[in-house]
């Protein structure tokens, strides 16, 4: 099984998901592109043997464009999604980035900065998620990762952070 990756560069932190399997992705680019065609097809059937343009029309292109732009989002998280953490000397920001576009940004300082490494998986397939928490806010990462990573990670976290002020 292909875990995600993390990879470290400076001051930057990147956790890539692992693909999905080109069978699926296949199938949701058919499914979205199936929910595209649809009210371009009405619109053309409605206005060439129908009464005009109404309001159905819109309302088509609303519900279908808009599971299509949910679908989109789940097609490019399961190709190339990825988490990253920008480590920065007073604060630490979360964005989970799609390629085309990105979500879910968030962003926590650093003071009494805590992290935990949230346990899930099976025994013995040890898959976790990391956890960031400071005084009054947290950023917990979605992607499942290897614990051992995660440790490594958690472990680069807590040795930047580590004042010399005692904190």
């Amino acid at each position: 099984m292909k875990q995600n990756q993390i990879e470290i560069s400076g001051s930057r932190l990147t956790i890539s998901a692992k693909k999905a399997p080109l069978f699926i992705r296949i199938v949701l680019i058919l499914i979205l592109s199936i929910l595209i065609l649809i009210p371009i097809t009405v619109t053309f059937f409605v206005l060439t043997f129908g009464d005009g343009p109404h309001i159905g029309i819109a309302i088509s292109y609303l519900i279908c464009w808009g599971l299509g732009f949910y679908l989109l989002r789940v097609i490019l998280w399961n190709s190339v999604g990825r988490e990253i953490l920008t480590l920065d000397p007073e604060k630490i920001s979360y964005i989970a980035d799609f390629k085309l576009f990105q979500d879910g940004r968030q962003e926590i300082t650093t003071e009494e900065l805590e992290t935990e490494i949230i346990y899930e998986g099976e025994q013995n397939q040890p898959f976790g998620r990391l956890r960031l928490k400071s005084k009054l806010d947290s950023i917990e990462t979605v992607l499942q990762t290897a614990i051992a990573e995660l440790e490594e990670l958690n472990n680069e976290i807590k040795t930047r952070y580590n004042r010399v002020d005692g904190r």
